[in-house]
């Protein structure tokens, strides 16, 4: 075995880096080898994104070495990081949904040319890569055209065309259906089997003990701890991420709807942005006390079906009745009068304002804010939001403190706290866990069972088939914008659940 082979991929020796006083990282030492899969894992906040950052060239250390198969490097920009064979799958994309697979590509390639005989060379090199790595996917389509998984892949290709030997994947599962996991995880072995490290950073655990050989934990900024996965279970992982056990809620019981009807509507139909009708025709009933769950293949309608229900988007047909009351589709604010609470999917540009401090951003979709003589009483408002964020364990430094600042598990603490704040009848949760980590996610679906206890009618929209199935009352299934499925969860199953997402008969 020769001298390069036996050095690590990657070493990371007391990486530091310090915001506002904050350390983020604070002296992390990490080893990367040839052919494994490391799982990095951590609360949300934990510096695990930073760390990456880091490593990538977004963020420069304020102290600490990097060295790459031996020799340090000083790393300053993603430019450096490609040069010294490291790549990133981040979770959101870097593809232009109009160019193909190899016009994308191509962009990367020297000069980021386009002409016939580039994109040519391109894609042999491609096509040499999808049989290596067993990547099956299409390079002529638009890339807008392509699933989620497909895209992802396209990524993939884009780092090993690139010649990557460290590649990072944030999230990658995050957006994917429990079969297209499958496929992902394939790639990843086909990669480690030619000699590739992978940093794989992931909340759901199952996955993690699937992919990785070893495992490392972050906790406010230091590693807390190394174990191989081989020698690791799912209570030692949550340990090590926060000092105490996660409550199971796998045996979470489940309750016939019974109560007054919440909130009903039929025959919806419409738009999504790109003015393709994407709703046609759903019929949805939810009981005061019930948790529904709805599944479905991403872009059969759910976001449009979440936003329409909580006002936000605008339907071309149908009716919504909240209490009995028949909603005017055309007047937003109504939606929040009559106590519609909204978590949409993106907590960070539509569930908040990044610029605004936390106080300013309580005040959304606040139907009953403090008043001092007509006006906002800000200091009441402070105090309310300072109690709240205390109540729901939002780490942070105040109220004055920007949301872009917060994590993503204590701004969607926030943002259900503030929802929660005045018992609404309804609360439409819109993928209310994705991204979040172990403890952060049990806290979400806590509260929106103590809210359904309460009386409010939840409809929770998820990916995640196992969170469906320990907290919903009810499952409905979404295909191609409409109902095709009501099922009990604790008289079904996952693959028939799966089988209904993809338009087939139970």
């Amino acid at each position: 075995m020769s001298n390069e082979s036996r050095q690590p991929l990657l070493e990371l020796r007391g990486i530091t880096k310090i915001f506002g006083g904050v350390p983020a990282n604070d002296s992390i030492d990490l080893t990367l080898h040839r052919g494994e899969v490391l799982a990095l894992l951590g609360e949300n906040g934990a510096g695990k994104s930073t760390l990456m950052n880091i490593i990538y060239g977004i963020y420069r250390p304020d102290a600490g070495h990097i060295l790459v198969k031996g020799t340090e490097r000083k790393i300053s920009s993603p430019k450096d990081a490609m040069a010294c064979g490291i790549g990133m799958v981040h979770q959101h994309f870097m593809l232009i949904g109009r160019f193909s697979a190899v016009e994308n590509i191509c962009l990367i390639s020297a000069g980021g040319a386009l002409s016939l005989l580039d994109q040519k060379k391109v894609r042999d090199s491609l096509e040499e890569l999808k049989g290596r790595y067993g990547i099956e996917v299409d390079l002529d389509c638009p890339v807008e055209q392509l699933s989620i998984s497909m895209q992802q892949k396209i990524e993939i290709l884009k780092l090993l065309y690139t010649g990557a030997d460290i590649l990072i994947l944030d999230e990658p599962t995050a957006v994917l259906l429990p079969q297209e996991c499958g496929s992902l995880f394939e790639i990843i072995r086909h990669m480690t089997e030619q000699d590739k490290g992978v940093i794989f950073i992931s909340h759901k655990l199952d996955e993690v003990m699937e992919i990785s050989g070893r495992i490392d934990v972050l906790s406010h900024g230091r590693v807390t701890g190394h174990v191989n996965t081989a020698e690791a279970d799912k209570d030692l992982i949550v340990r090590m991420m926060s000092g105490d056990n996660v409550p199971d809620m796998s045996g979470y019981i489940k309750k016939e709807p019974r109560g007054e009807i919440a909130l009903s509507c039929g025959g919806l139909e419409a738009f999504d942005d790109r003015r393709v009708q994407t709703l046609n025709g759903v019929e949805l009933t939810v009981h005061r006390g019930e948790i529904v769950g709805v599944a479905g293949v991403e872009g059969n309608g759910q976001n449009e079906l979440a936003e329409v229900l909580a006002g936000v988007r605008r339907a071309s047909a149908g009716r919504i009745e909240v209490d009995g009351r028949e909603m005017d589709l055309s007047d937003p604010a109504g939606f929040i009068e009559c106590g519609i609470g909204y978590i949409p999917s993106d907590r960070n540009t539509v569930g908040t304002v990044p610029d605004f401090p936390l106080y300013e951003n309580w005040l959304l979709r606040n139907r009953s804010y403090p008043q001092k003589r007509g006006l906002i009483d800000l200091h009441a408002v402070q105090e309310q939001a300072s109690q709240a964020m205390a109540d729901f364990d939002v780490r942070t430094t105040g109220c004055l403190e920007r949301s872009a600042n917060l994590s993503g598990g204590n701004l969607q603490k926030f943002i259900l706290a503030r929802e929660l704040k005045n018992d609404p009848k309804v609360l439409i949760c819109s993928y209310p866990t994705r991204g979040l980590d172990v403890k952060a996610a049990w806290f979400i679906r806590s509260q929106l069972t103590k809210a359904k206890e309460r009386g409010t009618g939840v409809v929770l929209f998820s990916g995640d088939l196992d969170e469906l199935f320990a907290i919903s009352d009810r499952i409905v299934v979404l295909y191609r914008g409409k109902v095709v499925g009501q099922l009990r969860p604790e008289k079904t199953t996952t693959q028939e659940v799966i089988l209904l997402m993809m338009g087939g008969k139970p």
